[in-house]
């Protein structure tokens, strides 16, 4: 069973609606958590959809549909995200022990995946314990997650999914997000020794 996770601030009618109906027009059955996280005008009152009235990080707001699902594997998208096809039979088979994206960076030496999607077991983002809600807003908390799971050794890799990132819904002219972004760096270069963000590579998207 897949559990599918959407996180949204705002832009129901030009994002995440429109990435619902794609998801159920292929797998009307699906369980599916839309995470409102306190957008100014709310998400529509439905089974589904969960309104946070105080705003959080993506980490935390990612924690929450993932404690309010039941499926063995979890996907996680951006609500700027559309769906052009069925996936749940790409999903069968995945290696449990693994992270899987669509999107895959490099950098230092190290890997880790672009947050607009993701697909890992239950057990496994259990062993990893999650998302780290100390990083603000949105930012690295992926990076952050890779490299934890490579400590325990899950890798991170690369998967082709019948999902297209629109890219519409960009954080950069978010008030306080430059200062949120240096805070989470530095964050992330006390757990793990290097400092993120500035030579990355993108291999595979």
């Amino acid at each position: 069973m897949l559990s599918i996770i959407i996180v949204g601030i705002n832009g129901w009618e030009e994002y995440t609606r429109p990435l619902i109906n794609g998801i159920w027009a292929h797998h009307p059955d699906v369980e599916l958590c839309v995470v409102d996280n306190a957008s100014e005008k709310p998400y529509p009152d439905a089974p589904h959809i969960h309104r946070l009235d105080k705003r959080v990080s993506y980490a935390e707001a990612i924690n929450y549909g993932i404690d309010h699902t039941h499926g063995q594997w979890i996907l996680v998208l951006n609500n700027d995200v559309r769906c052009e096809g069925a996936f749940l039979h790409l999903i069968d088979g995945l290696d449990e022990d693994a992270i899987y994206s669509r999107q895959i960076i490099t950098e230092q030496g190290h890997t880790w995946f672009g947050m607009w999607i993701l697909v890992v077991n239950r057990s496994t983002n259990w062993r990893i314990d999650g998302f780290d809600e100390q990083f603000e807003m949105c930012g690295f908390e992926d990076a952050d997650y890779s490299m934890r799971a490579a400590e325990i050794g899950i890798p991170t890799k690369a998967i082709d999914l019948p999902f297209r990132h629109l890219w519409g819904k960009t954080r950069w002219n978010t008030p306080g997000y430059t200062e949120a972004r240096l805070r989470n760096i530095d964050y992330f270069e006390k757990k793990h020794g290097w400092r993120p963000g500035e030579h990355m590579s993108v291999i595979h998207e």
